[in-house]
């Protein structure tokens, strides 16, 4: 699958080092347990386009085993021979079975020209090595941050940033003292059927706008703001329904 090489965005940073991608994928190469296969439903959700990326999303066809419903570092793969891809995942639960049936993922495996670091893969790229229905694996590295529902665009952006830079604390210093690994992160990209186009005539990196660029504030995030405005309350991220702030204060003049 063909992937342009890029840099992320001042506006939208989200990407993590050479040196964090290394030790991530060894982790899970070392992983003695069963992956879990996963099944490709679809891809980019509306509210992960708003806060900026692009993402795959998987139904776990598997046993994923006791998982906490909430933000992982997780690998996948699109067979048993090629080498393991990075993601941050969402995973979802099922309110009946409690089974964790599904997770959305923003996979980070787009390099600069350097191969230095790594930014999410775009939609076209995802649509080629992922195709839906596709039978893929799955392997859950670290549980991160849990739940919270009913957050506006601009959340989902920050929470990005934030877990990006923990998989970023938490991996990239078990790769001090490996030599090259710049071509260590570019031989583990190749082998799980990427290619990258050229960089430009000097050898740069464009820099690749966020998957929302044009419109990155949407109504919703409006009003999430026009609330703290008016009430100088934050939105806690965590509440739901009628626990909502603006539930509670929906009477008040525009």
């Amino acid at each position: 699958a063909s992937c342009p090489f890029g840099k992320a965005s001042m506006c939208f940073p989200l990407e993590i080092s050479a040196e964090a991608v290394v030790a991530a994928v060894g982790a899970a190469t070392e992983n003695s347990d069963a992956p879990v296969p996963v099944e490709v439903a679809g891809y980019t959700t509306q509210k992960t386009r708003a806060a900026g990326a692009h993402s795959l999303r998987l139904l776990v066809r598997g046993d994923p085993g006791l998982l906490q419903q909430g933000a992982y570092l997780v690998a996948v793969r699109t067979n048993p021979s090629a080498a393991w891809l990075i993601g941050l995942a969402g995973i979802r639960g099922n309110n009946v079975t409690d089974r964790k049936d599904a997770m959305e993922v923003v996979i980070l495996a787009r390099p600069d020209v350097k191969f230095t670091s790594v930014m999410y893969l775009p939609e076209e790229t995802l649509q080629l090595l992922f195709p839906v229905r596709h039978m893929a694996e799955a392997r859950f590295l670290k549980f991160l941050r849990p739940t919270q529902h009913d957050c506006p665009e601009q959340w989902l952006r920050d929470r990005l940033l934030r877990l990006a830079n923990m998989v970023e604390e938490d991996f990239a210093p078990l790769s001090k003292g490996l030599n090259d690994v710049q071509t260590r992160l570019e031989r583990h990209l190749r082998a799980s059927s990427l290619s990258f186009q050229s960089g430009d005539a000097v050898g740069r990196s464009s820099v690749a706008l966020p998957a929302d660029h044009g419109d990155r504030i949407s109504q919703e995030e409006l009003g999430y703001w026009d609330e703290e405005m008016r009430l100088n309350t934050r939105c806690a991220a965590s509440m739901n329904g009628g626990s909502r702030l603006d539930y509670f204060m929906s009477h008040l003049p525009a």
